[in-house]
């Protein structure tokens, strides 16, 4: 292949994906996370736990002081770019032959990130794995991995970011979407984030937990065309599109990564219609172990594995268990998983989590 041609086959991806594993990408995004820019990540994802949005609150906690979510790390960069492309130069991987999803991620938090904070993003080539799918084909799972460091050269997080790479299959794939019955009913989602209850400041002790407690439900209510918005430019930034963009994506509108464009979701992503990111529900499946383990527990570790889209006119409700409880290197852990199910009680997306609550011993 001569360089600089576009890469249109998996085969080929995997072959120059795999010269570039090890590799640490230049680009080194930097965010600080000012008052301002953590309001914007809540809105963005739904999420106004006053931890983390009201000083007052803030500062009768254990902190002392506005910290931000353990998940804006998002609001910082996505980290997808080498699990997306390797090392290769992106211009020559086009979604007209090789669309990619995300496909899941592992996230060990190792400690909070302050209020003024600036976090900049590192990204390292990972391994590839080529599996098969009954749907689509040959698919490339390839690692990113991404660590999210501060201004004082202390490591934040340490995370896994899986992509899945694809031969494009010309057109929209079908994903079970009818409504069933019981299952969650079409609800605007604005309101829900104002009536979200929260274990807030009332110390969840690690001895008043049990295996097999329920987490209260998460409802996320329709995802819509505005949620998608709030996202985009409240997670990831406001940005414009310059023709050529425009045209090597074929797109006529790129707001999202051209989910905003249902020809483009259909086309270059094989999606039903408008859809979300990923990282968007990893986020709420962090949000109900946030919510419910109060502003006294530390989320120590997060994994997601995201199965299905979640298109524009789908119903999301989050629910969650805890399946165990440990202590180990003298933290009282406690295990949780959790699940994002739609209108047809179809589970688009998988988590587990690890947290650390206080003791009554202690």
């Amino acid at each position: 292949m001569t360089e600089g041609e576009l890469i249109t086959t998996i085969d080929e991806f995997q072959a120059e994906y795999r010269s570039t594993i090890g590799q640490t990408l230049a680009n080194r995004p930097t965010r600080q996370a000012n008052l301002d820019n953590i309001r914007r990540f809540g809105d963005g994802v739904g999420d106004y736990n006053p931890l983390w949005r009201d000083e007052a609150h803030a500062a009768a906690s254990r902190y002392g002081m506005i910290t931000a979510p353990p998940t804006f790390l998002y609001g910082v960069s996505l980290g997808v770019v080498a699990g997306e492309t390797g090392n290769i130069d992106r211009a020559r991987v086009s979604t007209q032959f090789l669309p990619v999803n995300y496909a899941g991620v592992e996230i060990d938090f190792l400690r909070p990130v302050w209020r003024d904070d600036w976090i900049t993003c590192t990204e390292r080539v990972g391994e590839t794995v080529r599996k098969e799918s009954g749907r689509i084909g040959p698919i490339n799972l390839n690692t990113g991995l991404v660590t999210y460091s501060n201004q004082r050269q202390e490591v934040v997080a340490d995370v896994r970011t899986t992509m899945a790479r694809f031969q494009n299959t010309g057109g929209a794939l079908d994903y079970e979407r009818a409504p069933k019955e019981g299952e969650a009913r079409p609800e605007p989602p604005d309101p829900l984030v104002w009536e979200r209850e929260r274990r807030g400041a009332e110390t969840r002790y690690w001895e008043d937990v049990a295996e097999g407690d329920t987490l209260p439900a998460l409802p996320k209510g329709t995802y819509s065309v505005n949620e998608l918005f709030l996202f985009t430019h409240g997670v990831l930034g406001t940005y414009r599109s310059t023709r050529a963009a425009l045209e090597a994506s074929g797109s006529v509108e790129l707001g999202g990564g051209g989910r905003f464009d249902s020809g483009h979701a259909k086309e270059r992503r094989n999606m039903p219609g408008q859809f979300d990111y990923g990282p968007q529900r990893v986020c709420w499946l962090a949000q109900i172990v946030t919510d419910w383990m109060g502003d006294d527990g530390a989320l120590k570790r997060l994994t997601a594995s995201i199965r299905h889209p979640n298109i524009v006119g789908d119903t999301n409700t989050v629910r969650g268990e805890v399946t165990g409880k440990r202590v180990a290197d003298g933290e009282h852990l406690v295990d949780v998983r959790m699940q994002n199910v739609n209108q047809s009680g179809l589970a688009t997306a998988f988590g587990t989590a690890v947290v650390a609550l206080p003791s009554r011993e202690d």
